[in-house]
């Protein structure tokens, strides 16, 4: 048996990790999508899980209009055949709330000779910044949706991702998008079959985003600002986003007091009370990470320090909508740092810094080698300690990429903090590194100590069940209850 297989058996019998805490007595579970066709009035409906992204549609005396589009036609055809069962009136408007793939990307199929589609003036722009970085952002989409992992491994995926560990299409391809034929400001009003539409200019996700308000059934579309996740104010692998006028459009949002909420992401909500009080919530939680991380630069502290000590107040951090499965406060810590900061460490090191292993190899010289170091990440790994066990092979593997216990070591922390990871993003990240290393797709493992399982809160929470066959039309609402009632 080699050493690291010794130090594997023993580090099953490890003391549990915080989050292994949690999670005790309940292993992985792949999120399996539920196909269902919700209805929210008599005139809206919302075709949820069909992919990551919903459709949703407002029906007219004379027509339908589309809000979002998925990121698949084919998942949107399936989407739409559903609807079609309740509704043959023809599209007159496609409506992209914003430029990701997942909103526009299955137009085609709701498009018709006479349907215009609107968005906001900058959607163009956003997407021509897309594709001047297009190798780049299809690398950082197959790394955050896990494309390098089996389908029953992936913390978070995409509907034109197949379960064998690839894209059947790369991101930012234009199949199934179709272009804009209006295109707007701060505002566009418009009337479709005794139907009237508003459409308001609201950053956050993205700079051209954009939430649709129907007065006739007080019900609004935020589209990406409201999930039920803490929000993605900082993504690890993506460009900032305007976290202040995230906080802003929330909060433009309550003075409209809507009595439905039919986000682009997760399962529509009723009840105005509880509806105002979420988004005041979610506004607030963006606003108290916004302004804690600058009370504290302006304190002096560095960022490793900054990221560490803002974390949610209890009643925020309690709440099912606040959890960090998608995002996470400390990734938002540091986008409103490096949009307030520039990039010194405050630490001079960081001005010049040596290149990668000239350090490390240092560092090997004065410990004698690398089995101190080696021997420290065993002990780590044993006390259950992934993290450390991560710092100290990197040491290693920077001076010596070959040395093969360090990267087994290295594999199995990775492995624990993946498996254990509650947010999905993180999950995919970590996974994906040991695919790389071992240069073939993750195979399914089982953990050393049961991790937390992720799923999407509004499953978690709310867990409804569809019609036997996973479709037909369901009320499948969330917040009928209480807010944070669990």
């Amino acid at each position: 048996m080699s050493d690291f297989r010794r130090y594997q058996n023993i580090a099953k019998t490890a003391p549990a990790s915080a989050d292994a805490n949690l999670a005790r007595g309940r292993s992985w579970q792949p999120r399996v999508r539920k196909p269902e066709l919700i209805k929210v009035t008599d005139r809206i409906y919302c075709s949820h899980d069909y992919a990551i992204s919903n459709v949703l549609y407002v029906i007219t005396e004379t027509s339908v209009v589309i809000i979002d589009t998925t990121e698949s036609p084919h998942a949107a055809s399936a989407a739409f055949d559903e609807f079609r069962r309740i509704c043959r009136l023809p599209v007159s408007h496609v409506i992209y709330t914003h430029f990701h793939d997942d909103h526009i990307r299955g137009a085609i199929v709701f498009h018709e000779s006479g349907t215009r589609v609107i968005a906001h003036r900058r959607l163009p722009e956003e997407r021509n910044k897309l594709a001047t970085l297009l190798p780049f952002r299809t690398r950082a989409n197959a790394l955050q949706f896990g494309a390098a992992l089996r389908g029953e491994t992936r913390g978070i995926s995409l509907a034109y991702q197949s379960d064998s560990s690839q894209f059947t299409v790369q991101p930012g391809d234009c199949e199934g998008y179709v272009a804009p034929d209006v295109l707007f400001d701060d505002q566009y009003r418009f009337q479709e079959g005794g139907v009237i539409f508003e459409l308001y200019h609201t950053e956050g996700e993205t700079h051209d985003h954009l939430m649709v308000w129907v007065p006739q059934e007080k019900a609004l579309f935020p589209a990406d600002l409201f999930y039920p996740s803490f929000p993605m104010l900082g993504n690890p692998l993506k460009p900032d986003r305007p976290v202040l006028a995230w906080a802003e459009s929330i909060e433009r949002m309550r003075a409209f007091q809507p009595e439905y909420l039919v986000p682009s992401h997760s399962k529509p909500r009723r009840g105005a009370r509880a509806i105002d009080q979420a988004l005041a919530n979610y506004a607030k939680a963006i606003r108290y990470v916004h302004d804690e991380t600058l009370r504290l630069m302006n304190e002096g502290l560095p960022l490793d320090q900054i990221r560490r000590r803002v974390n949610l107040p209890e009643d925020l951090a309690k709440l099912p909508y606040l959890r960090e499965t998608y995002g996470k406060v400390e990734w938002a810590v540091i986008g409103v740092f490096r949009q307030n900061a520039g990039w010194y460490s405050d630490n001079p090191k960081d001005l010049k810094p040596a290149p990668r292993g000239v350090v490390e190899r240092a560092v090997l010289d004065a410990c004698g080698g690398a089995q101190p170091l080696v021997r420290r990440a065993r002990h780590a790994l044993i006390n259950a300690n992934p993290q450390l066990v991560l710092e100290l092979t990197d040491l290693v593997l920077a001076a010596r990429p070959l040395h093969a216990v360090a990267n087994e070591l290295r594999n199995e922390a990775l492995r624990q903090l993946g498996m254990g990871a509650r947010n999905g993003v993180e999950r995919n990240i970590y996974l994906t590194a040991i695919s790389k290393n071992v240069g073939e797709p993750l195979p399914e493992v089982e953990p050393s100590v049961p991790p937390a399982a992720f799923a999407d809160a509004e499953d978690r929470l709310h867990r409804q069940e569809s019609d036997a066959d996973g479709h037909g039309v369901s009320e499948g609402f969330e917040g009928q209850k209480s807010f944070g009632d669990e």
